[in-house]
């Protein structure tokens, strides 16, 4: 089994050679024994968007572009193992939440903050990283023992212990498993068969792509799987094979640490051949061939030097006074160079280093721009329409029909979309006192609204605009 590590910096085709060595062996033999391609869990299908345009391959059913979860959960049914029952993160959560209501009197640190609102998510994020890192409670436990650290870290150790135990026992004792340990049992699984792989496992090739950081998990779900194939390809952004330390602030750190670990791990395989392959950086060639000045940023990112030229347009550094004008000048910026180059929107990013505080103003700035945009954030489900209509329509029944929640019902786009009548009809209801349904006057408030002789014509046309909103939103309603 030969592995190669190809190395190189951003821009120097390392992607590109690997599709390009796919694609030959496709053409070569359409059938076949499988090819997987290992990619971040985003990036899967941008690499199939990448392989297809090219008019000379119409498709392909030799080649598996996958995650590492997909990759677990592929070799899993490859073996005839059944995928355990997993627990989602919400679960999680709610499992967690649970726990610390129970343990919180042991606890030594956390037991002020377990009643915390969102205590429950950071925690579940710690012990996803604990699970990434195959990191067990006895491990924490021996660690809280250790008496060179401080008494608060000491402490803390001791109660992520106590917890990951404690959830550990309680997914054992409901016959679950975390869906964070899934490639760790898949590994397993691999280790098991002993080199007899079935056919379906065994790869012809394999490309590993994307990625800037390994967990150990990972890694190991890797090594496990490598003595079924014939060769394989991993590129990683290192401008050359990496020193035996690296500086913990250097950027290239996590890089650099998952090739080392990488390495002594592969080297740990029988009759495995490590061979190293570095793509140069090259003026003129490769991703930014037409912009010398990100040529020379990407070149000495790590130890910045001054650029002779002029750096526009390619780089343009604008100051704004707050958010609002950042966004907007991205927006600018945005439709500038959609117009000009003739690009698609989808071409196009913003990346924020935090994203607390844009989202409102990127939506309220790029709808008035007509630019069409996705944001990489999770939305909390409590306020989505569909939630608040069946909350309001509960609350409308419950407490005997409050103004506000009745109107709240009607608002949420789902009832109706007559915006303009619903709010004449609540200025109507607020300015004749409706409150509610018990007192069986609701027929005598639509009574109210018939239409009467006024001397003022545009009077009675508004009325008569209030009474058929009023009867369509209690037609809604009931």
């Amino acid at each position: 089994m030969r592995v190669r590590l190809l190395l190189g910096p951003a821009g120097s085709g390392k992607t590109r050679r690997c599709l390009d060595e796919i694609r030959a062996a496709l053409f070569a033999a359409p059938e076949g024994p499988p090819l997987l391609f290992l990619a971040p869990k985003q990036a899967t299908f941008q690499i199939e968007r990448q392989l297809l345009p090219d008019p000379a391959l119409a498709g392909f059913t030799r080649l598996h572009i996958l995650s590492f979860d997909r990759l677990a959960a592929r070799v899993l049914r490859e073996l005839g193992r059944p995928v355990p029952e997993l627990l989602a993160e919400e679960g999680r959560l709610m499992v967690l939440r649970a726990l610390l209501h129970t343990h919180r009197e042991g606890l030594q640190i956390f037991r002020a903050s377990a009643r915390l609102a969102g205590f429950a998510a950071e925690l579940s994020r710690l012990l996803r990283l604990l699970q990434h890192h195959r990191v067990a409670p006895g491990q924490l436990a021996e660690l809280a023992r250790a008496p060179a650290l401080s008494a608060p870290l000491r402490g803390k150790l001791a109660d992520l212990a106590l917890l990951l135990a404690a959830y550990q026992q309680w997914l054992e004792a409901h016959g679950l498993q975390d869906a964070e340990v899934l490639p760790d049992t898949a590994a397993a699984a691999l280790r098991s068969v002993r080199g007899a792989f079935p056919s379906a496992l065994r790869f012809a090739g394999l490309w590993l792509d994307g990625f800037a950081e390994m967990t150990p998990q990972e890694i190991e779900l890797l090594a496990a799987l490598l003595p079924a194939g014939e060769q394989a390809t991993l590129a990683f952004c290192l401008e050359a094979p990496p020193p035996d330390e690296t500086h913990w602030l250097s950027p290239w750190t996590p890089v650099s640490d998952t090739v080392r670990r990488l390495r002594v791990r592969l080297a740990e395989l029988p009759g495995c051949e490590i061979e190293v392959e570095t793509l140069p950086r090259a003026a003129g060639r490769g991703r930014f061939a037409a912009a010398p000045a990100l040529h020379h940023l990407e070149a000495h990112w790590a130890a910045p030097r001054p650029f002779g030229g002029d750096p526009a347009p390619a780089v343009r550094v604008f100051e704004c006074g707050d958010p609002e004008q950042e966004v907007v000048q991205a927006a600018r910026e945005i439709l500038r160079f959609v117009r000009e180059t003739g690009a698609r929107f989808r071409e196009t990013a913003v990346l924020l280093r935090r994203l607390e505080g844009y989202p409102e103003l990127i939506r309220r700035v790029f709808r008035r721009y007509e630019i069409p945009f996705f944001l990489d954030r999770r939305e909390s489900v409590a306020h989505h329409p569909l939630a608040e209509l069946t909350r309001s329509a509960l609350r409308t029944v419950a407490f005997d029909w409050q103004h506000a929640d009745w109107f709240s019902a009607l608002k949420t786009g789902l009832v109706s979309r007559q915006t303009a009548a619903l709010d004449r009809l609540e200025n109507e209801a607020l300015a004749r006192g409706w409150r509610r349904h018990s007192s069986g006057k609701l027929g005598h408030y639509a009574r109210q609204l018939q239409p009467v002789r006024l001397a003022d014509r545009h009077l009675a046309a508004r009325q008569r605009k209030t009474q058929e909103a009023r009867q369509r939103g209690i037609g809604h309603a009931g």
